[in-house]
């Protein structure tokens, strides 16, 4: 059971278009993915501990568009825990240009969410959750996949160095690809399905809440 969360906390969700998940385009502003199933569980099975939750996820983002955006989309909204899912983007950049992006390399990558760390810890923000990127080729074993794993590798290297939390993301969604290949867990590789989202949503509360 967490013992840093505290009533009335308030978790900022960051990220890409796993994040998002159309959160501009629902009442709440949570969109429809795996935050707002993450509230959901808060509500169901830690109803003792209100939070506050905000999603500030921005589809086709790679680390270098967090880095430009992270003063007002996340220092100045003073969160008490910052979850953050990036990376994805960074690597299938690979596949060519998407608006003006290119490839993020691995090193880049890792000083990137460095900096982003350092200026929240900067900031006072009291814990830290790092989700693994992701993505479920049709082989686990596939170019980008792989890559992705190193990717969550350093990752999780940054999450010892700086105490955060380290969500086992891409862990669980290879698992579930390998014992249940029928499921749709992505819809292009990238994007969860219901049930990738749902899965997103179990393993971070688990992790964080659990």
């Amino acid at each position: 059971m967490s013992t840093f969360l505290k009533p009335n906390d308030l978790i900022l969700f960051q990220g890409d278009s796993i994040t998002d998940a159309g959160r501009t385009t629902t009442p709440d502003g949570l969109g429809g993915g795996y935050v707002p199933m993450v509230r959901g569980l808060f509500q169901a099975l830690r109803p003792e501990l209100p939070v506050r939750i905000l999603n500030r996820g921005t589809g086709g983002d790679r680390t270098e568009e967090l880095l430009a955006r992270w003063t007002p989309d996340c220092l100045a909204l003073k969160p008490d825990v910052l979850s953050i899912m990036i990376g994805v983007n960074d690597v299938w950049r690979l596949r060519g240009e998407w608006n003006g992006q290119k490839h993020i390399p691995l090193p880049d990558y890792t000083a990137n969410l460095t900096r982003l760390l350092e200026q929240a810890r900067a900031a006072g923000i009291r814990q830290l959750v790092l989700m693994s990127p992701t993505t479920v080729e049709p082989e686990n074993d596939g170019e980008l996949t792989r890559l992705v794993g190193e990717y969550a590798a350093a990752v999780k290297c940054l999450a010892g160095a700086f105490n955060a939390l380290y969500v086992p993301a891409r862990e669980a969604m290879l698992a579930a690809r390998q014992t249940l290949p029928e499921v749709t867990w992505t819809t292009d590789g990238c994007h969860p399905g219901a049930a990738g989202h749902a899965l997103l949503a179990a393993t971070w509360f688990k992790t964080v809440a659990g």
